[in-house]
């Protein structure tokens, strides 16, 4: 009977201490492109970074340089307020993909030893092998001289024009 009266307790307190009603700060939708030197930028990353807010939102460029971006739903854009923009766009190439490339077909041991010692050195150095195609001023929140203000009402269509 203990047994059940402790079940019974502890189903009853599940909802009190279960998922929080934490509510997220106010998204407003945000949409832009990206070009350098004048053409579109396929491929990169681009961040908004409002200062005090809990997390950054992101967008990656389609084939003519657009973005959307996400903060914790799919498309539900930025926090309103003045925010730091970065944007990145990372060479494709690096030396995990070259080793799975390289041993696709190989013994499968040797393949494994390959992509170990390519785990290795990216654990030394995480760029090695990542070339940024941009200029690295705009991949990082303390050196990108992109400022921008996501407006509470909208429309909030941002071109980024890198030089």
């Amino acid at each position: 009977m203990n047994r059940m009266r402790f079940f019974a307790i502890a189903l009853l307190g599940v909802p009190l201490f279960g998922c929080g009603g934490e509510s997220l700060p106010k998204r407003v939708p945000v949409s832009g492109s990206v070009t350098y030197k004048g053409k579109a930028v396929e491929g990169a990353t681009v961040g908004f970074l409002c200062e005090g807010a809990p997390r950054m939102a992101s967008g990656i460029t389609d084939k003519d340089g657009k973005f959307t971006l996400t903060t914790y739903e799919p498309n539900d854009g930025a926090i309103p307020g003045k925010h730091t923009v970065t944007v990145t766009k990372m060479d494709k190439t690096s030396d995990l993909m070259e080793a799975q490339d390289r041993n696709a077909n190989a013994d499968p041991e040797a393949a494994g030893d390959a992509y170990g010692k390519a785990m290795a050195r990216a654990a030394k150095d995480p760029k090695q092998g990542a070339k940024d195609l941009l200029p690295a001023v705009y991949s990082s929140p303390t050196t990108s001289p992109l400022r921008e203000t996501v407006n509470e009402t909208g429309p909030n269509v941002i071109p980024i024009q890198i030089q």
